[in-house]
Parts: C-alpha cells; sequence; structure tokens
C-alpha cells in the first residue's frame, strides 16, 4: 500500500476517537449532540434547562386584562391607564427575563413557561381583543407572533425538541375562565388553532403513544418536536391529541434564592425523576424568586409615596428587614429583575452543589425541566455568568452515560465539551453584604459536600505553587 494511501487510511480509522475527545458544546443544538447516548432515552428521561415567565422581556407599560387577583372589569379600567399612570413601575415588576426566546433557545433554553391571556391591544380600551403573553403587564406583541419564529428555528435544528407549558399565570389545575377569566371555550380553542397552524405536524401526536413510551429517536424520525402542555386542556383545546393535559406536570416549587428548598429536593431528585416518568408525567422545579406581595408594596412606597410612610432611606430599610439577610439592611432591589438576580447569586450554589454531589451520588439528580428567571447568552443566569445551561446539559450525559449501552468513546467527548463549558463560567462569590451577597451564608445542606469539594480543588489549584516554592528553597 502507497505510503499516502497508508496515511489516509489510518486517519479515517482514528477520526471518531479524535472527534470525540474534540467536541464543543453547542447549545443551540444540544439534544443533538446527545444522540450517540441517546439510545432508547425518551424525552422523559432527560432534564430540561427552563425559563421562567420567559415572555416578559418584551412586555408592555399596559396591565393584562385578567391578571391575577384583579377582576375583570377592574383590570379593564386598569389597562387603559397604566401606560399613563404607572406602567412604568407594573412592568419593571413583571420583567424577569431579558433576551429574546430564539436567543434562549439558542442559549439551550427547551422549557418555556408561556403564559397567555385574552387582551385588548396594548394602550388601547376598545376595539378587538386577542392573546397576549403577561406578568403583570401584556406582551407589545400577540403571543402567536412570537411562536413563529419559534417554528423557524425547529426548522433550522431538526433534532431539538422544546416544550411548552400555556396558562395564564402557572395554575395547571384551573379550568375554565378560573383559568382565563371572562373568556368563551371557542375564544380560548381559537388560540388553539392557531398554535396547530403555525407548529402543524411537529407537535406531539399523543395517539401514537405516550411521552414517557416514545424515543426521541422516534420523535426525530416523526418530526414531532414541540411538547404542547396546555391549562384548561378540555376547553381550550377541545382535548386535541396534538397537546397534552398540563394536569400531568408536577411543579414543586420550593422557590429559589438564599433557602435551601430546592436542594432538599434535589437531594431525593432520581426517584422523583423516575417516579414522575413511570406515570408519564413532567416532573417541574421553579427556582424563580416571586415577588412577594409585601415587596410589591414596599417597592411602591419608595417609588410613588416617599413623603407620606417616611423618607426613602426610611423605607429601604424597612424593605430591606423584610429579607431577612444579614446585614442587608439599607437595599431594597429597586425592580424584578434585581430581585431576580440576587436570587440567582444563590441559585447557582444549589445547582452546583446537587450536580457535584450528584457526581457520587446518583440519588441526587435534576427533574425533567428547571424554569428560572434572568437568562442569559450562552446558557448562563444573570448574576455573575453561572453555567446554568450547560450544567442540566452535563447531567444529562452524566446520568445517559451510565448505561451500559451508550457508547464509551462518545460519553468521553461529550463529558469533557460539557465540563469545558461548564469551567469557563463557574460559581461566582464575592462579599457584599449591603447587597445582599454573601459568600458562607446560608450554609449547605451537610450532605452537599460542595464546600468541602471547593476547599480540596482549592487546595489542589495551591499545591503547585508551593511545590515550586519548596524546589526553589
Amino acid at each position: 500500500m502507497a505510503p499516502s494511501l497508508l496515511r489516509i487510511v489510518l486517519a479515517l480509522a482514528v477520526k471518531p476517537f479524535l472527534t470525540a475527545s474534540e467536541i464543543t458544546l453547542d447549545l443551540s443544538n444540544w439534544i443533538g449532540q446527545l444522540a450517540p447516548v441517546i439510545g432508547n432515552a425518551t424525552l422523559l428521561d432527560l432534564s430540561l434547562p427552563g425559563a421562567h415567565d420567559a415572555m416578559t422581556y418584551d412586555l408592555s407599560t399596559s396591565i393584562s386584562d385578567g391578571y391575577e387577583g384583579i377582576g375583570p372589569v377592574l383590570s379593564r379600567i386598569l389597562h387603559g391607564v397604566t401606560p399613563i399612570l404607572a406602567g412604568h413601575f407594573v412592568r419593571q415588576h413583571g420583567q424577569t427575563q431579558g433576551i429574546s426566546i430564539i436567543d434562549m433557545l439558542n442559549a439551550g433554553i427547551r422549557f418555556i413557561d408561556f403564559r397567555i391571556m385574552y387582551s385588548q391591544a396594548p394602550g388601547r380600551k376598545t376595539g378587538h381583543k386577542d392573546w397576549y403573553c403577561l406578568h403583570g403587564c401584556q406582551t407589545v406583541h400577540r403571543a402567536a407572533e412570537y411562536l413563529r419564529p419559534v417554528r423557524a428555528w425547529l426548522d433550522r435544528h431538526p433534532k431539538e425538541v422544546v416544550v411548552f407549558w400555556a396558562s395564564r399565570h402557572g395554575d395547571y389545575g384551573a379550568t375554565g375562565t378560573d383559568q382565563y377569566p371572562d373568556t368563551e371555550p371557542a375564544q380560548r380553542q381559537a388560540f388553539f388553532q392557531e398554535v396547530q397552524a403555525v407548529f402543524g405536524g411537529l407537535l406531539f401526536d399523543s395517539r401514537k403513544g405516550r411521552l414517557n413510551e416514545t424515543s426521541l429517536a422516534e420523535l426525530w424520525r416523526r418530526n414531532e418536536r414541540l411538547v404542547w402542555y396546555a391549562a384548561d386542556f378540555v376547553e381550550s383545546t377541545n382535548s386535541s391529541f396534538r397537546a397534552l393535559d398540563a394536569r400531568s406536570i408536577i411543579n414543586r416549587l420550593p422557590g429559589g434564592g438564599w433557602k435551601t428548598t430546592a436542594m432538599r429536593l434535589l437531594s431525593n431528585g432520581s426517584a422523583e425523576l423516575h417516579a414522575a416518568r413511570s406515570q408519564d408525567r413532567f416532573l417541574l422545579m421553579s427556582m424563580a424568586q416571586s415577588a412577594e406581595i409585601w415587596y410589591i408594596e414596599k417597592a411602591a412606597e419608595i417609588t410613588f409615596l416617599p413623603n407620606v410612610f417616611g423618607s426613602q432611606e426610611r423605607l429601604a430599610r424597612r424593605c430591606a428587614a423584610l429579607f431577612e439577610i444579614p446585614n442587608m439592611t439599607s437595599w431594597c432591589p429597586p425592580a424584578l429583575m434585581d430581585l431576580s438576580l440576587l436570587s440567582n447569586y444563590y441559585n447557582q450554589r444549589v445547582l452546583e452543589a446537587a450536580f457535584r454531589q450528584g457526581a457520587s451520588d446518583s440519588s441526587v439528580d435534576f427533574p425533567h425541566a428547571i424554569y428560572i428567571d434572568a437568562i442569559d447568552h450562552g446558557g448562563l443566569i444573570r448574576t455573575d455568568g453561572y453555567a446554568y445551561a450547560p450544567t442540566l446539559v452535563a447531567a444529562n450525559v452524566r446520568r445517559l452515560c451510565r448505561r451500559v449501552a451508550s457508547p464509551p468513546a462518545a460519553c468521553a467527548g461529550l463529558q469533557a465539551a460539557v465540563e469545558a463549558a461548564r469551567t469557563e463560567h463557574p460559581v461566582r462569590l464575592w462579599e457584599d453584604a449591603e447587597h445582599g451577597r454573601h459568600v458562607d451564608w446560608p450554609p449547605m445542606p451537610p450532605s452537599s459536600g460542595w464546600k468541602q469539594q471547593q476547599q480540596q480543588e482549592q487546595e489542589q489549584q495551591q499545591q503547585p505553587a508551593q511545590q515550586q516554592q519548596h524546589q526553589q528553597q
């Protein structure tokens, strides 16, 4: 055999192994990248990075009709006056996201919390109603207009699967007008007809089998890569086989931030994940920091009535005290996004603790999806840029590669790729007591082992310098 031909043959023989070790994580195609280790896995074998109140990046200054806690008559009145009276305040206390839905998908997000309501157009008091997204204020554009770019994105990413959960305010159990006040079934079904017109055959077809019985390979083959969970399933979709009943969602609400409840749930995550999968249910967990009514009230007092209830400084101290964060005594987050950034500062610790503990304890694991505030480009969460999406993708790689049938070479390449992405954006902690940031508070649950492992890594990093000093001596 000629030397040049021999080199070509040898190069082709070793190419698969070289490729496996040179993989770079592509968050816009991460499910497709996992194809070599997917095997017979279903969507309910994965953990999806998700976005809470995903559409709030495009809120108007008009409060939505039918907003939770406000009756239809009052919401209609407020809808007309908020653009000129407190509209910006309501908007800044409803916005949890800063990048578009397409940027989220490119950043690895695969679960979309899609909140909708039938409402007048922004700034309009009369005229034709339509479906808009909302969180306090409603979006600038109609809800269906955000779906068309998603369809185009899915066409460009032929192995990616996206899950939507459509509701008014994250309540999967409410039906009829309890879910969507002052609406008729025909109006609700008209919106789902728009959803079907946009996605067509991409919508998962429940007639062909349950989600927990349908492999990802089969979803790819059928090109059914959009799963639509609908609140008020019967009346809003007319029990369509192209949607799933949101009552099959198990929504855990430990909250985010400086509480450790989420860590305790993740410590038993594997058992919960398998139990939900066996029942064909979708296990979801929120790590969003909800804006309690007292926080909105305090923020409103500071913004609009500083001379009625006290000086701004005094009102800020009252607000800060209610957070019960050590030494945060005079700062009140001025907007919901600021509260989300504070929450994410501590969320990164919980996510990292769960991931690291899961390396040696398979009972610790993530749910089918986590949804969180302040998603950023690159799959990060806004705080100081923690690798949120790469961490959940890494958990998927680890879970799938623990299966006997997973190809070892592919696993090695994928594990190296996800760890490289995580290493680029690790947990970053700093002391800023005035704004509620602490390095060693609150204490993580003892079982997490996160602090001990962090200390070991710091010691390992210091060893080369110490050895070099010893050699010099």
